[in-house]
């Protein structure tokens, strides 16, 4: 595990995708997400079944926030993807999808070849790799974000994140979980 803090993975994170790292970004928003289920479960370490679990928690945000438009999943999945998880088939879905990259992430120290940051707002496969939605690396962090057992994070003032059309400061957004949820509900209703 980083000796960063979840405040200071999340601003790499943004600092990262501002300059248009988004394969380096995604290590530092998947080490947030470890710390926070840490800090939520009093556990130490990487746990699949605890990373399973908040991605399917916070799975509305992550999508409403960085993959609105990314479903379907298409049909010809790298082999490479199979390899990692036998039974794997796109009836499976992106939750597993996401919840592998971070794993594999978090056990590489990197993201594993067979993904690539994308281009587009949807799953592809592209030179044998699946490309991940281009915003899914903000719609992580905003579940670290506005996660309430991140309530007393600290972050630079001039680091940034958006939700749909409202771009704000992260440092006042760190806990307030009923800021995305107005949000979410102001569009999805």
């Amino acid at each position: 595990m980083c000796a960063m803090s979840t405040g200071e993975n999340v601003q790499q994170a943004i600092e990262l995708m501002a300059k248009g790292s988004y394969d380096l970004a995604y290590l530092h928003a998947a080490n947030a997400i470890t710390l926070t289920i840490n800090k939520a479960d009093g556990t130490d370490g990487i746990s699949e079944l605890a990373t399973q679990r908040y991605i399917k928690e916070n799975f509305e945000l992550i999508s409403f926030m960085g993959m609105p438009n990314a479903l379907p999943l298409p049909l010809d999945i790298p082999f490479k993807v199979k390899r990692i998880i036998p039974a794997f088939n796109v009836l499976h879905g992106a939750e597993e999808i996401v919840t592998l990259m971070l794993i594999e992430t978090i056990k590489f120290g990197r993201m594993p070849d067979v993904f690539a940051a994308g281009s587009s707002g949807k799953f592809e496969v592209r030179g044998g790799r699946l490309c991940l939605p281009s915003g899914l690396v903000c719609g992580l962090l905003g579940s670290v974000i506005f996660d309430p057992v991140n309530a007393g994070e600290q972050i630079a003032e001039e680091c940034w994140i958006s939700i749909s059309d409202f771009k704000m400061f992260v440092s006042e957004l760190f806990g307030r979980r009923d800021l995305a949820q107005r949000i979410m509900k102001f569009y999805l209703t």
